[in-house]
């Protein structure tokens, strides 16, 4: 194998540890915080956590987007000067923008978004608005380490911090919220980000310079970028509940959160193994290897599939158990509410890699207008769905515009990068997902309660894996995959690999005798 696709596979194995450590503690801190506060409560920590995650994507000022794009292809043209160059830059950059961003912040909760921390007593209020501005200065110091490992391909550290501070936040969250409420689940937050930014200080020893030409290039991306992220993430992220609080009240905050809870825990994982994608699309646009990058984009976008479609539409039939068991009988009305979101999500979800490909390529200026399109679509719908329709609505709303902006970019990729998405191995992995969502919910219905799940989850998991088989995707993705996985797992264990992947796909005459 090519050193630099056992680079790619390493890089990818660690940040997918390194976010999968993240996401189950997120998961797991949101789920115990959620039964501790109940809906009122939970409504106003998720309203402030609303608040500082867009703040924070207004102050990134694009530059993760920066170092994970530039540093690797400065790098893959023997530029290392200018590389470290920029990282100075963009370090002290986001200090600057940090400080700025904290003093609005704490403006904006003390007076217009206040409206929805009314219910606490005034030394509770600020005390929440406190913690929330420390956790948003906290979370860009260390968004400017984690960014730069990153653009340097140091997965194996990300993999390391993002464990201990996984931990961190678990810990912090629970005990927090149990003790101290509102504030104290916020503290789980700042303890998730502490270890990072720490380290952060020491990217200050880096000199900062730009020649002219990089600076120009840099700033048109990082402008494009940044907009495009602070768009993106109000139009994917939980703009609703500003709908929500306004209209029906911080209760349906609450229940809209403990839904989209359930959505994050099927979506969140799959994308963490694209973790180094956009490096390595990076690096390849930098070396001018197009069709290297165009069966790198389809490969990943099937697999993606192979991973998401499942679990969206699984969860998505076991919802009227699952939701009760995970948050308690009082969420019930959050119910229908992610069975729409995570079938909105089994198809928004797989415009990650397309949204990678797009940035790699300098297509900023395209997502941009994608985007901006997703934001009317949100505020629009916003005000004519959810006053009449409550909860459903916003998850209506929400459904419609996410998967519009992730069809808009697959049409623009298929039509003006050229580089078609595999639209028939997508067709078959969608038919396996139906069929095994289809029997986790007659088995959840006829078993009934709780326990229905431990039933329903093994057999339509079965289902699945027979559907994959019997219809043929693994040859249809890559016909090399299986020989691939195969080669690289340790030789101890290679005949249990084998015997695993006979359950997707035939093995080859050449994995079945190195077996």
């Amino acid at each position: 194998m090519p050193p630099m696709a056992r680079s790619f596979a390493h890089n990818t194995l660690l940040g997918f540890t390194a976010g999968a450590v993240v996401a189950l503690a997120g998961f797991t801190g949101n789920a115990i915080t959620a039964r501790l506060l109940g809906p009122d409560k939970l409504g106003v920590f998720a309203y402030v956590v609303w608040c500082v995650t867009i703040g924070t994507m207004i102050a990134s000022l694009g530059i993760g987007i920066v170092q994970q794009r530039f540093i690797p292809r400065l790098i893959a043209e023997g530029r290392a000067d200018a590389a470290e160059g920029l990282i100075g830059t963009t370090t002290r950059l986001a200090m600057l923008a940090a400080t700025l961003g904290a003093v609005v912040l704490c403006l904006f909760l003390e007076w217009p978004g206040s409206t929805a921390t009314q219910g606490l007593s005034s030394t509770s209020r600020h005390v929440v608005i406190a913690f929330a501005v420390g956790w948003f200065i906290c979370w860009r110091m260390a968004d400017v380490y984690l960014f730069y490992l990153r653009g340097e391909q140091r997965f194996g550290e990300l993999a390391r911090l993002s464990g201990v501070s996984a931990v961190l936040k678990l810990t912090v969250t629970a005990l927090g919220a149990w003790l101290f409420g509102i504030a104290g689940a916020l503290a789980g937050y700042i303890a998730a980000n502490l270890l990072p930014t720490a380290r952060m200080f020491r990217l200050l020893r880096i000199k900062p310079h730009l020649d002219e030409e990089l600076r120009r290039e840099v700033t048109s991306f990082a402008l494009a970028s940044w907009v495009t992220a602070v768009i993106g993430g109000l139009v994917f992220g939980r703009t609703e509940i500003v709908f929500l609080q306004h209209y029906t009240g911080i209760g349906a905050v609450g229940m809209f959160t403990a839904a989209a809870t359930v959505v994050e825990a099927a979506v969140q994982l799959p994308p963490l193994l694209l973790s180094a994608l956009l490096p390595r699309f990076s690096e390849q646009f930098g070396q001018g290897a197009h069709d290297t990058l165009a069966s790198l984009y389809r490969t990943l976008t099937a697999l993606m599939a192979m991973l998401i479609l499942p679990l969206c539409l699984g969860f998505a039939a076991v919802t009227p158990e699952l939701v009760p068991l995970l948050f308690g009988a009082e969420y019930a009305d959050a119910v229908p509410v992610a069975s729409v979101l995570l079938i909105a999500a089994s198809i928004s979800s797989l415009g990650v890699t397309t949204f990678y490909l797009l940035q790699s390529i300098g297509r900023a200026g395209f997502l941009l207008i994608s985007n901006g399109s997703g934001l009317v679509g949100t505020i629009v719908l916003g005000f004519l769905l959810i006053p009449r329709f409550g909860l459903i609505g916003a998850a209506w709303s929400r459904a419609v515009v996410q998967v519009s902006v992730v069809l808009i970019e697959t049409w623009y990729v298929t039509k003006r990068v050229r580089i078609s998405p595999p639209y028939r191995a997508l067709g078959l992995i969608a038919l396996a997902a139906i069929a095994q969502g289809a029997v986790a919910y007659g088995l959840t219905v006829f078993v009934g309660g709780a326990g229905s799940l431990i039933v329903s989850i093994p057999i339509a998991m079965a289902i699945y894996l027979l559907a994959i088989r019997l219809l043929g995707v693994i040859p249809l993705v890559d016909p090399a995959l299986p020989d691939q996985i195969i080669s690289r797992v340790p030789q101890r264990i290679r005949p249990l690999a084998v015997r695993a992947l006979r359950l997707l796909s035939p093995p080859s005459a050449e994995s079945a005798g190195a077996a």
